[in-house]
């Protein structure tokens, strides 16, 4: 029997390459159905959503939401089922020393599913800075409580930035890159700060460490560390790592997104695979805003609406080795559902160094199914909701 029913929207599912006008029935918390004109039970709810656009569940790869222990982060509900996403990444909001209360106190709480990097550093981001020497780093605990958590834990995170980077070089990176190999997981690493000085950065020399599987984030980062050479070419090391299939996520967050160096990147043959947000509290409010509004300026930027869905549903469940329960539609997996409203304007997207950016079309939630459960969106982040800044 059908419990729910989303009726006439546009569905757009990448990974079987469907775009067409079809309606979605779930049974038990699972897709049923996926056809025109499916005709509703006596008992089923049915969602009319005609004019809006029905996507597999958003995923944001890169956030951050230790919500009530680390300071800035964001409940996982506001960013997650009522933002229009369904899964979360906690990008190593917490170390080995610091986890305990995802599972014990953030998890059970919430609806939106979580997933974590672990920090290799043993406290996480529970003060700055979060590297500065050596001991900062447990390497036994941090692969011990990987290989407890799983699949809670799916990976482990590194800043490349910091007083650590010219104290420790890419040591920092090794450790990190071990602990991932000995807990079996993969590796996510924001890219990278000056060695010395005005000396080279460590993303030169971190990038080769990657391996297929492993993420890069922070990927269109201004600041020192960006992909590019003095030259003013993209770094030979970047796209080595793109070809054997290291993961180049974006997220933007309130320090590391320009869009003049993505405008370069794109123009040289730079492949971003994952949008994600970098949401913290402050994020959310100045800078970020929503996972929507980072699809919207990745529009702006060119890319299509099957794009930037594919980028935010697809391929993070493809980076998460979760390509078979999550970033699909298919018939049979746990209805997990956006329902977004694509408005067209005159919209004005900000980056985090003063750029900006026009586009005449931005994404906002409506709807969000998370096995089968329906939720409205929130009012959204800024005084007015969900749209961004008007020209």
């Amino acid at each position: 029997m059908t419990d729910l029913l989303l009726k006439g929207g546009e569905v757009i599912d990448p990974s079987p390459g469907i775009r067409d006008q079809l309606d979605v029935a779930v049974s038990d918390g699972k897709i049923s159905q996926l056809a025109p004109d499916v005709a509703p039970g006596p008992d089923t709810r049915v969602i009319d959503v005609t004019g809006k656009i029905v996507v597999p569940g958003l995923i944001d790869l890169h956030c951050h939401i230790y919500h009530g222990v680390n300071q800035t982060g964001v409940n996982p509900d506001l960013a997650g089922v009522y933002s229009g996403v369904t899964t979360l990444v906690d990008a190593g909001s917490a170390g080995c020393y610091t986890f305990g209360g995802f599972p014990e106190h953030v998890v059970p709480k919430a609806i939106t599913r979580i997933i974590c990097m672990l920090h290799i550093s043993r406290t996480g981001l529970a003060y700055q800075p979060d590297l500065s020497r050596r001991e900062d780093i447990d390497l036994e605990d941090t692969i011990r409580v990987v290989r407890e958590n799983r699949p809670l834990i799916q990976g482990i995170k590194i800043r490349a930035v910091g007083p650590a980077v010219p104290v420790m070089g890419v040591e920092i990176v090794q450790l990190a890159k071990q602990a991932a190999n000995e807990a079996g997981v993969r590796l996510m690493v924001h890219i990278g700060d000056r060695l010395a000085g005005d000396g080279p950065t460590i993303t030169r020399a971190l990038l080769p460490l990657l391996e297929p599987g492993d993420i890069i984030t922070h990927l269109f980062t201004g600041n020192p560390g960006t992909i590019f050479d003095d030259d003013g070419s993209v770094l030979p090391e970047l796209m080595a790592a793109q070809e054997r299939g290291v993961f180049l996520d974006t997220a933007h967050g309130r320090q590391n997104f320009s869009f003049d160096i993505a405008r370069r990147a794109l123009d040289r043959g730079v492949v971003p695979r994952g949008i994600s947000t970098d949401l913290t509290i402050p994020g959310r409010l100045h800078a970020v805003h929503s996972m929507t509004e980072m699809l919207s300026r990745f529009l702006a930027l060119g890319f299509s609406l099957e794009d930037v869905i594919r980028m935010s549903t697809a391929n993070p469940a493809e980076a998460l080795g979760m390509g078979d329960t999550l970033g699909t539609l298919a018939v049979g997996r746990g209805a997990d559902i956006t329902v977004l409203e694509e408005a067209t304007g005159d919209w004005l997207f900000h980056d985090t160094e003063g750029g900006t950016l026009r586009g005449d079309k931005a994404l906002a939630p409506v709807a969000t199914v998370k096995d089968g459960e329906v939720f409205t969106a929130d009012w959204g982040p800024r005084p007015w909701g969900w749209l961004p800044d008007t020209a």
